[in-house]
């Protein structure tokens, strides 16, 4: 198997993104017979998959077809559509219903890729590639904002850096009330983002209500977003500060996925610190659920000088793996790897690539375990993109990641030392907690305790974020000549259900706490008096 560099046959892989993923999933029923006749249709001529068409053409057509079928090689890969096609043909014809042809092609496609077996292998009809685009490059048409929910309406987290929210005058902590006219209430988050994207240089009006309590109606000018992938802990002006600990030299940096332009937003943060002086580096991939192999690949290369990355190879064993590049820019900082199970794909590449040869720790928790490589291709006459899984891929070690029935194994693990556990609420929180540190315009400057990133008892206490702490707890003993400490605990299979039951608890209790509410309501609507009282008219206006 080649050992290259690179090569330009694998640009268009894409490996993991997974909550770009849009999977078309179809429960198809047979009915039983019934036992019921129908009466006999008036006759009528017979009609088949093509219809009306003239036999004496229809002879001529079928017969070309035939020619052409053998002479290609091909004839049993066209009779594979004959059912279909003579089905699509009845059900257009005479189902008792108004059969959607759009709709059923999208089913038929669906069901087929259903049979692999594959969550990655997906059809993206054309309606959808503009928010798979979105996902895949960090690049779409729209305002520039972060968002979340409070209450049922949209929340502007924070306007993104050089955005036509921002130059609007949309502020952090600003609740969305109307687009365009439309009340955002109940809408969800998938609802409001279809409203604020549309055509580049069309305006959007949005009325804001900000945190002071002043309403106000802004017009946003649509235009394309591209959002960075590399982020810090905290804003500096609409840029980050990638210093957790100056004094000693501990940098940060955040990357939340994997696209064509992270190379080089990395490289950029890495020259900042490099120039201020770092000597150690958080790598923080926790909830990256991948990007392109490309760009593991290069960014993996920037902290090796030797060795194997990953390899590929497709379903007949065979494929290609490449290996790190001796550049001048190489950093031989020493460095700790933050992963969790959202942690996926191009994520583990990293990860365990750096792990495997020796390069840095990885600290927190056994990560997804997907370890395939998807192919994009547009199909002919902008009928949609077909992702499709063409290769695995394989760790210096050897071993592929994929997480697949029964196996015990799966994922790049933590170092013996450092396996920290979290469960989801309480991933929640320390999310909530670092975001008031994220905000371009200040805003929320209430709500900051005056951040001591040095300190891992406050990032432990104030961010509620552990595994940061023993992160930097680990750095800093590192960087002053000591052997690397231990932080955590070990992994393990029981390590890791242990872990799982812990988040499977977590959900429980959120489901608990749901019914309850739920039953409460149902308490009150059922001592409600107008509730089956017989006085009551359902059918008369009030």
């Amino acid at each position: 198997m080649p050992n290259e560099r690179r090569s330009g046959s694998y640009h268009s892989k894409e490996v993991g993104s997974e909550p770009a993923d849009v999977r078309i999933i179809v429960h198809s029923s047979c009915p039983a017979a019934s036992g019921v006749r129908m009466p006999t249709p008036p006759s009528r001529p017979s009609t088949t998959r093509f219809g009306f068409w003239p036999v004496p053409l229809l002879c001529i057509l079928l017969a070309a077809q035939i020619a052409l079928s053998f002479g290609a090689g091909r004839a049993d890969d066209l009779s594979w559509f004959d059912p279909l096609i003579d089905i699509r043909a009845m059900v257009m014809e005479d189902h008792v219903g108004k059969p959607d042809p759009k709709a059923m092609q999208e089913a038929a496609i669906g069901a087929m890729l259903e049979t692999l077996d594959d969550p990655y292998t997906v059809w993206i009809p054309p309606r959808m590639e503009r928010e798979f685009d979105k996902q895949m490059r960090g690049s779409y048409v729209g305002i520039g904002a972060e968002i979340d929910l409070e209450r049922d309406r949209l929340r502007i987290v924070t306007p993104l850096e050089d955005s036509p929210s921002l130059a609007a005058g949309v502020r952090a902590g600003d609740i969305v009330l109307e687009i365009d006219g439309t009340d955002t209430l109940g809408l969800g988050t998938e609802g409001c983002i279809e409203l604020l994207m549309g055509e580049e240089g069309d305006p959007v009006d949005v009325l804001v209500r900000h945190l002071d309590g002043e309403e106000e109606t802004l017009t946003i000018v649509r235009r394309r977003i591209e959002t960075r992938s590399v982020r810090g802990m905290q804003r500096e002006g609409s840029g980050w500060n990638h210093f957790l600990d100056p004094e000693r030299g501990i940098g940060y940096i955040r990357l939340t996925q994997f696209t064509d332009r992270s190379i080089e937003e990395m490289r950029s943060a890495l020259e900042s610190l490099e120039e201020a002086g770092a000597r150690g580096l958080i790598l923080d991939l926790r909830f990256n659920g991948g990007g392109t192999l490309d760009g593991a690949i290069d960014i993996a290369d920037l902290f090796l000088d030797r060795g194997v990355i990953v390899s590929v190879k497709d379903r007949d064993g065979q494929g290609r793996s490449w290996t790190a590049d001796d550049d001048e820019d190489d950093l031989e900082w020493p460095m700790v790897v933050l992963v969790n199970d959202g942690s996926a794909s191009a994520s583990e590449i990293v990860s365990g690539a750096l792990q495997s040869l020796g390069r840095a720790k990885v600290l927190g928790e056994r990560t997804f375990g997907k370890g395939s490589v998807q192919e994009v291709r547009s199909l002919p006459g902008d009928q949609g993109i077909l992702k499709m899984t063409t290769a695995r891929y394989y760790l210096p070690d050897g071993r592929n990641l994929d997480r697949h029935g029964e196996a015990e194994i799966w994922g790049v693990d933590p170092d013996p030392g450092y396996l920290i556990d979290l469960d989801t609420d309480e991933y929640a929180d320390l999310v909530s907690k670092r975001r008031v540190y994220e905000t371009i315009d200040g805003e929320l400057d209430d709500e900051r305790t005056p951040p001591r990133f040095d300190d891992p008892e406050w990032i432990d206490s104030t961010l509620n974020d552990p595994q940061l702490a023993a992160a930097v707890t680990a750095l800093r003993a590192k960087i002053g000549g000591e052997d690397w400490p231990r932080v955590g605990e070990d992994p393990s299979l029981e390590a890791v259900l242990a872990g799982e039951l812990k988040t499977q608890n977590a959900y429980r209790d959120r489901l608990r706490e749901e019914l309850a509410s739920v039953e409460e309501r149902i308490e009150e609507l059922e001592s409600s008096p107008r509730v089956d009282d017989p006085e009551t008219d359902p059918g008369t206006d009030s």
